[in-house]
């Protein structure tokens, strides 16, 4: 680059003979500056974290030039890392010259001048890079990859297998080279001014794939493309969608997206379903750490609390390997959220969502204080003048010192109406690089929805009915009213170079669901006019912090991964209410203005007013070492590692009631209760419990590679003591022990050994580089949750009546057997067909008990899950026709059959061996059907059309009727219609792409989700024991009973989003 000369540094310490010799040359008025992009000298360099100083040596060395500096001041001129073989003088040079704060000029033809500063260089300021992944066949990040730009420009990989390249504007061959791989290079890449252009490659060590390789459309991981090439080199079976995918649908949180994911569904857009397992069976892992169950009484972990603008990408383990939990049964579902960034970024997003039931209209709920914006409890649910309760001791404590004649609760029946606005939502994001080593990244997000949906409901008491126009009027029919409030932030900072990355990050989450239920319909108690209000209110918290580590030590090819993790959950339900009343309508009054007398709450004496808590700290661990060694033809990667959990769990739930009124005048809703009559007082001590409890794993893993087959296989052994922390054992034991020391009680310890062992094997086969066959066997387990072990009853308006704990759960146990074929014919694109089979013995469901309106957990004896699934992705690009080269299509269907045999547990004293406790089971009939939550059908469907300026989506979702709640008695079962939705979005980029406008549509059918109970009058020999065919398990209209119906309205939102 050409340079002028009245800049230049004069250091006192410039070697004398360099000084006279500038000195000569200026004095022979010869001095004629020139540029240094003409020196083709090769030189050799690499070099770490250096400074620019020792590079010049290395340069005086290698070439015969004279270079003229100031020493001092470059030995504090800091340059990071870079690899030069081969390469031209002035690649050298110029890499100097942009990344250190360096003029540098050739004088004459033998002189080069390194002075201090910067010229004026408007066209650095446009430059562009190139940043990716680089990983080999079994995706493994390779560091110290060389790569070179064909301007002479190079840099070499970090341990995690990402590099960064800066570059001038234009278009390169990008070439990548590694000791025993064969090379790679990459032709025609375009680098755009202050644009990144991100590149992933694989580089193959099998000679025959020696080929040059030319890639004209570039991936990242956070594309579409770079998720199905981790797919495809995985070592098992995956699923996933990335942040490009989640960005073309309306979605706004994970529950959301995960139904989109091949062989997944949901259940309120909370739980996960997965390859026909329900929520229990699918572990939920953010960042690498397991997580613990978000809900209060059951073990599933609730997806809506993290929000789609924080992740970057989804991942769906279908088959497992030692190295991964052995809490597996559906698939483990991998989120990964905003990583340190290799560019710097900040984007803001503003948005606003429009519901055609709820904006601009009458909209219920309790009393808002303002605070509820921030996600804060009311002050108006507190009880004894506080929020923060950890035990019914506590509660109990605080009734017995509290004032006599100070109201321990308020009078918070009184339901407020006001005109729900527009749903607000805001997201700032942004990360920077600083010396191409240290970054940061960090995010905040604020959303608040009003959502207003139609309720039928026949749960609780009210009457099922059919939904025919004559037997319409004696349906509940009333609103679902839901204030929710999400807040969350991320921050994290890693530094990385060719050897070592070390990661930080802190995740935020916050959560204020209020969801008030009103409606009138025939209850079973109270007539055909009562008036049901349910108000359940749940404040849930999760603080996660995390610290990472990867590292490839410079012997034997070693690498090293740890992680520490730590998890903050706290869950609260504060003063939830449900009352049941008869009342009478005055036409002239308000939604809210209601009329009642004689109110009760199923199952109690008075009202019901509940405060449960779920609090657990939970901190997860891992660290493991990779060893590569090669036996002949035959590649190998060796892995050993340690993992584990600790978990310290409290949940309790309370119950009051509110009673004392007098049964027989109406009086105004928002008046019954303040009434001196009535009192308000707490009805039991409730339910406490507390525990904690550890987990221990170790694992061996062998990674084997040889010609067109790679077999990943290995053991792993977990050691938990869950017959400790099993109180519901404890006190089985302890009642039927009495103070007989000698009873043998091994046969109950053991179902439930300390030490258990899974082993695993994936075999791949390459039939050619973009085709796969799969086969994989797995053993796995699934532990019932801390909170299961324990004696509990709350209610749970889900059920429509009292969930109890009291029975002796076991661990379930899974064989896996499965099965693909996978083409990748395109980056991008895919085309796969998979078979599975799962064998379960003693699965977990929850079941109603007879004609109660109580449920409890209890295991079958067996089932067996027998599936298949179909995906297929294709861009049309390849047809370079207009307009049709832009679109993009994609879909996947599931299906699934199943069958589960029911069992019935007791334990009690042998009858034949003396003194020894037994445990006896007694099976029941074979039933044809899915496990709770699973469907026999389920499909997604989309077309993309994508230009620079213009995206358009449509993306629609099915799924068939499922197992809604198992009974005792099959055909009393509940079944379920989820809402099959289709959505629809348009995205418009502006300001040359940094401005985008995405405006979304959800739910354009109009659809809605039904639970229903089957009748069979036309087929009696159900009730005596025959098997409903999957036609008569289907909704029929006007036939079949309604349990709950749930209408959503259709959602528009618009969203602006401007990159800085």
């Amino acid at each position: 680059m050409q340079k002028s000369l009245h800049r230049f540094c004069t250091g006192a310490a410039m070697p004398v003979k360099m000084l006279s010799l500038w000195m000569l040359t200026l004095a022979a008025g010869k001095l004629q500056a020139q540029s240094y992009k003409s020196l083709r000298d090769k030189v050799y360099l690499q070099f770490n974290n250096s400074n620019a100083q020792d590079i010049v040596k290395s340069l005086q060395k290698q070439t015969p030039y004279t270079f003229v500096y100031d020493p001092e001041y470059l030995q504090h001129c800091p340059v990071a890392a870079a690899k030069f073989s081969g390469s031209p003088l002035h690649a050298v040079l110029e890499y100097l010259d942009y990344n250190s704060p360096l003029d540098i000029e050739m004088t004459g033809t033998s002189t080069i001048a390194l002075k201090r500063g910067r010229a004026e260089r408007p066209e650095n300021r446009a430059q562009g890079r190139v940043t990716g992944r680089v990983s080999d066949s079994k995706n493994e990040p390779l560091p110290g990859v060389t790569i070179h730009a064909s301007n002479g420009m190079g840099t070499v990989s970090n341990v995690d297998g990402t590099f960064d390249l800066p570059l001038e504007p234009g278009k390169y061959d990008i070439t990548f080279s590694f000791i025993s791989f064969d090379s790679r290079k990459i032709t025609d890449v375009q680098i755009s001014p202050k644009n990144t252009t991100a590149l992933n490659v694989v580089l193959y060590s099998n000679s025959s794939r020696l080929k040059e390789v030319t890639v004209t459309g570039t991936y990242a991981r956070a594309s579409a493309e770079g998720l199905y090439a981790i797919q495809k080199n995985s070592a098992g079976i995956t699923d996933g969608i990335s942040a490009d995918q989640i960005g073309r649908t309306p979605d706004k949180n994970l529950g959301e997206v995960l139904k989109r994911v091949s062989g997944m569904s949901t259940m309120e857009n909370k739980y996960v379903v997965v390859r026909g397992l329900s929520e229990r069976y699918n572990q939920a892992i953010l960042n690498g750490q397991i997580m613990p169950s978000t809900e209060l009484n059951r073990k599933n972990f609730n997806y809506d609390i993290i929000p789609a603008a924080l992740i970057e990408n989804v991942t769906v383990i279908k088959t497992l390997t030692p190295d991964r939990s052995a809490e597996f049964g559906g698939g483990l579902v991998e989120v990964n959220t905003l990583g340190i960034p290799t560019q710097s970024f900040f984007n803001i997003s503003v948005g606003g969502s429009y519901n055609d039931k709820t904006t601009g209209k009458d909209f219920l709920t309790l009393p808002l204080e303002g605070k509820e914006y921030r996600g804060q409890i009311s002050d108006h649910r507190k009880w004894f003048g506080g929020t923060n309760w950890s035990s019914t001791t506590e509660l109990a404590n605080a009734n017995a010192t509290w004032e006599k004649g100070k109201p321990a609760y308020a009078n918070n029946w009184i339901l407020t109406d006001l005109k729900a606005p527009v749903s607000p939502n805001i997201q700032i994001a942004g990360g920077k690089i600083i010396n191409r080593h240290f970054g940061f990244v960090g995010a905040i997000g604020y959303r608040t929805t009003f959502s207003t949906q139609d309720v039928i409901n026949g749960r609780d008491g009210f009457q099922q009915q059919s939904g025919t126009a004559a037997k319409d009027s004696m349906l509940f029919h009333g609103q679902r009213y839901g204030f929710t409030n999400n807040i969350n932030g991320l921050l994290g900072v890693g530094y990385r170079d060719d050897k070592n990355k070390i990661t930080y990050q802190g995740l935020y989450l916050q959560v204020l669901d209020q969801q008030l239920t009103v409606g009138r319909g025939h209850h079973d108690e109270s007539g055909p006019n009562a008036l049901a209000i349910q108000d359940i209110a749940t404040q849930s918290k999760i603080l996660q912090n995390q610290l990472k580590g990867e590292h490839a030590l410079s012997f034997g090819g070693l690498k090293v991964k740890w992680m520490a993790s730590y998890i903050d959950l706290d869950k609260i339900r504060p003063d939830n209410h449900f009352l049941i009343a008869d009342s009478y309508e005055d036409k002239s009054a308000k939604l809210n203005q209601f009329n009642i007398r004689a109110p009760f709450a199923t199952g109690r004496d008075g009202t019901l007013r509940w405060w449960s808590r779920a609090k657990e700290k939970n901190f997860n661990w891992d660290l493991n070492i990779a060893a590569p060694f090669n036996v002949g033809p035959v590649t190998n990667t060796a892995k050993i590692g340690y993992a584990g959990w600790n978990k310290d769990r409290l949940f309790f739930v309370s119950n009051s009631s509110s009673k004392g009124y007098s049964g027989e005048f109406y009086q105004p809703l928002q008046k019954f209760f303040t009434d001196s009559s009535v009192i308000t007082k707490l009805t039991d001590g409730g339910d406490d419990f507390k525990a904690n409890v550890t987990l221990h794993a170790l694992y061996g893993m062998l990674d084997n590679k040889f010609g067109k087959f790679r077999l990943v296989w290995g053991l792993r052994a977990e050691y938990y003591n869950l017959n400790d922390a099993n109180a519901v054992l404890q006190h089985e034991l302890k009642s039927t022990n009495n103070s007989n020391k000698d009873l043998d009680i091994s046969a109950v310890l053991n179902r439930e050994p300390n030490w258990r062992f899974f082993p695993s094997a994936n075999l791949t086969y390459g039939l050619t580089p973009k085709m796969n066959l799969r086969l994989a066997y797995a053993e796995s387990i699934i532990r019932p949750d801390i909170r299961e072990l324990s004696f509990f009853r709350e209610y749970d308006y889900e059920l429509g009546g009292d969930y109890v704990g009291e029975n002796l759960i076991r661990s379930t146990t899974i064989r896996h057997y499965d099965f693909r074929y996978e083409w990748y014919p395109a980056p991008g694109d895919i085309i796969s067909a998979s078979l599975f089979m799962k064998d379960l013995s003693y699965p977990m469901e929850i079941y109603k008990q007879g004609v109660n309106r109580l449920f409890t957990l209890q295991n079958n004896k067996s089932a067996q899950n027998y599936g298949a699934e179909i995906e297929v992705r294709k861009s049309f690009a390849f047809t370079q026709v207009p307009v049709v080269k832009n679109i993009t299509v994609y879909g996947n269907f599931s299906y699934l059959d199943a069958w589960v045999k029911p069992l019935t547990t007791t334990i009690k004293l042998d009858t034949v061996i003396p003194n020894k406790l037994s445990v006896y089971e007694t099976t029941g009939k074979l039933e044809h059907r899915p496990q709770a939550g699973a469907s026999n059908y389920m499909m997604n469907a989309g077309i993309y059309y994508d230009t620079k300026p213009l995206s358009l989506s449509l993306s629609y979702n099915f799924v068939g009727n499922r197992m809604f709640r198992p009974a005792a008695f099959y055909p009393q079962s509940l079944m379920e219609q989820p809402l099959n939705a289709l959505d629809g979005q348009i995205m418009v980029r502006f300001l040359r792409g940094k401005g985008e406008c995405k405006i979304s549509v959800a739910n354009i059918l109009n659809a809605y989700s039904i639970v229903y109970e089957n009748t069979y009058n036309d087929d009696p020999a159900i009730q005596f024991g025959k098997a409903p065919s999957k036609q008569q398990l289907a909704y029929q209209k006007e036939k079949d009973l309604i349990n709950y119906r749930l209408s959503p309205g259709r959602t528009y939102s618009a969203t602006v989003t401007y990159k800085f």
